[in-house]
């Protein structure tokens, strides 16, 4: 029986590919990268712990497991964009029976393997700080999945927007600053009074909103945390319909 072209088992080889592609092997060649990506959380981290003690300590671990999983998908931007635009590398895969959401998620994971030591750094600190249930730890994982896979989706549709490489780097920076620092990230929604409504407009504060529930940081209603994850989810079905039928995938 002929095996079908562009299969599951392919799709998921060129994942698991492109992960290790872009992802681990430039942790061995430039390891001095992967320790620049812990500079501004690690550094959030620090300024809180000092102006508000322990409370500070446990929103700059919430903020900084929230910022590496937005970093990590925002950085998509920049290697798609160069893997399109100046390694011509997506034309090839076009010729593949790879689709588009399988490179996607190829280049996605590759980018959370870039910043695992970041992802460790603050897990370890939240399971030292914190006594949270096997319960809890899950629900976390989930939120930071949800999370990494909508920033990440978007993150590509965006990249083949690009025409000229040296935009996508200021693009990188802008869009990580605001999405991680404006949204009650590293602050509580209940700041925000009557409008605590506008952190569902964005995943990172969904996110965070979860991972401050868990932990007892702030105080939400099932129903508000409800809306948190409702809101990641949409986020994935948006990117996931802009990777497989907006994005430009086959003419630059």
């Amino acid at each position: 029986m002929r095996r079908v072209r562009g299969g599951l088992r392919h799709q998921l080889r060129a994942v698991l590919v492109l992960a290790w592609l872009n992802g681990l092997l430039p942790i061995f060649r430039s390891p001095l990268w992967t320790i620049s990506t812990l500079a501004m959380p690690v550094s959030l981290l620090i300024l809180l712990t000092i102006l508000y003690k322990g409370m500070g300590l446990m929103m700059g671990i919430v903020g900084g497991l929230v910022w590496t999983m937005l970093s990590s998908g925002t950085a998509l931007i920049g290697d798609a964009a160069y893997y399109r635009l100046e390694l011509k590398f997506q034309q090839m895969i076009v010729a593949t029976p790879t689709n588009p959401l399988a490179y996607a998620v190829g280049l996605a994971l590759s980018e959370v393997v870039f910043t695992l030591p970041g992802i460790v750094l603050f897990s370890v600190l939240l399971v030292i700080k914190s006594a949270i249930s096997a319960e809890g730890a899950l629900e976390i994982a989930l939120s930071l999945v949800l999370l990494w896979y909508a920033v990440s989706s978007v993150a590509f549709y965006s990249s083949t927007l690009f025409t000229y490489i040296r935009y996508t780097w200021a693009v990188v920076s802008l869009m990580t600053l605001v999405l991680g620092i404006l949204p009650p990230v590293y602050y509580p929604a209940t700041y925000l009074w009557s409008m605590w409504w506008v952190a569902y407009l964005v995943p990172t504060s969904s996110s965070a909103m979860v991972l401050q529930g868990i932990l007892g940081i702030a105080h939400y209603s099932s129903f508000q945390l409800a809306l948190a994850y409702v809101s990641e989810i949409v986020w994935c079905v948006i990117g996931t319909v802009l990777t497989l039928k907006v994005a430009r995938w086959r003419s630059l």
